[in-house]
């Protein structure tokens, strides 16, 4: 796209949302079921004094000092700058919610009580239910991406059983029947996965009525799928399609994670798979996919086939992000509601990259105004590398 054409979509977006201000109030979503507690590190490559050190900048500097210990040793210093709530259900969550919709979530983030890092969430939400604890995670942030560490082994406790013992059948019926959207998300940490949409599909989606002028999305993020095998992604995935008959299905996978479903698929290109453009990879996943979308999101930009059609945004660059930990979670949250609020997919695409923008460089999920003033700067930065927003 010329830089002409993205200011003119930038600019459409802005007024297709500023003639919906206030809509996103009446939209409840429903979110589950991860959540972690996130320490994001420094990795250092020189130590100067007690108080100041050289950080390694990029992902392969990191491999660089992995790769000169193998048959050795060696012991890397990492340096905590927070600690933050994580998790891809509750960040998606909390982003839909900081942009005015109403949700709910249901999840890890404390059990039986909630984890005091999860409170001000917790307190966002319209409503919470627990069913375990939260994962833990080194995040180690690079200027070219990060290398998440998890520990998911409290994920283990989510389960059907779980989840109607402590939200009951009733109560889960009256929420996935008022809420325009669920999302379920992180398939690949948790085990139970399978089982919970099996469930949904035979014992709670056939006792309720749906409107039938609503749209409404099922939306899941996989979180890294290289984690199973291709046999377990594409059973998941036929289970998943299944939903096709009450919802609009979605899936939203980064590029590195498109890759690994493509591998899943045996789908074969003319290049190497890391060099395969865009639009190709989207549109091959999807055309072995019965899915109503899918949805794949470089950190440059994002493509997506919907019901068919092949769309494309780019997006808002920066070269010194604040933040890029949960940015994939922020754009999903924001591509999700342009969809619910009837915009174009291609200007789904553009709120789902201005709210990731505003994210990553900021450390905080937009709100509605914030989003649209958001969308504004970068119409008037388009083509440039901006960093200062605020």
């Amino acid at each position: 796209m010329t830089d002409s054409q993205v200011v003119q979509l930038i600019a459409s977006t802005r007024q297709e949302l500023l003639k919906r201000a206030g809509e996103a109030n009446k939209l409840h979503v429903l979110f589950g079921f991860d959540a972690f507690i996130d320490q994001v590190s420094d990795l250092v490559d020189k130590r100067l004094d007690f108080e100041s050190f050289t950080r390694v900048e990029t992902i392969r500097g990191f491999g660089q000092k992995i790769m000169d210990a193998a048959g050795l040793s060696t012991s890397l210093e990492h340096v905590p700058r927070y600690v933050k709530i994580g998790g891809s259900a509750v960040s998606t969550g909390l982003a839909m919610g900081r942009l005015g919709c109403k949700f709910t979530y249901i999840g890890c983030i404390g059990y039986p009580a909630v984890n005091p890092v999860f409170e001000d969430f917790a307190a966002s939400a319209a409503a919470y239910y627990n069913i375990a604890n939260p994962g833990q995670t080194l995040a180690l942030e690079f200027q070219d991406g990060k290398i998440m560490l998890c520990n998911t082994s409290p994920l283990k406790e989510i389960t059907w059983d779980r989840i109607v013992s402590e939200v009951g059948k009733d109560k889960l019926k009256e929420l996935i029947q008022h809420s325009r959207l669920v999302a379920t998300i992180n398939w690949t940490m948790i085990p139970e996965m399978n089982n919970i949409w099996k469930k949904l599909q035979s014992e709670i989606l056939p006792e309720i009525t749906f409107d039938d002028g609503e749209l409404r999305l099922f939306f899941m993020d996989p979180i890294d799928p290289e984690k199973r095998t291709g046999e377990d992604w594409r059973e998941a995935m036929e289970i998943f399609a299944r939903f096709s008959s009450h919802y609009r299905t979605i899936l939203s996978i980064n590029r590195k994670e498109a890759t690994e479903v493509a591998k899943a698929y045996g789908i074969k290109f003319s290049v190497p798979l890391n060099d395969v453009g865009l639009r190709d990879l989207t549109e091959a996943i999807a055309d072995a996919m019965d899915l109503y979308g899918v949805v794949v999101h470089p950190v440059d930009g994002a493509g997506a086939v919907i019901d068919g059609e092949y769309y494309y945004a780019p997006g808002p660059y920066t070269s010194k992000p604040l933040l890029t930990t949960s940015g994939g979670d922020n754009f999903n949250g924001g591509f999700c509601l342009g969809l619910l609020l009837g915009l174009a997919p291609q200007q789904a695409l553009v709120v789902g990259a201005a709210t990731s923008g505003y994210f990553v460089r900021t450390g905080r999920s937009p709100s509605w105004d914030q989003l649209v003033s958001f969308l504004a700067c970068w119409e008037r930065h388009a083509g440039e590398d901006f960093s200062d927003y605020e």
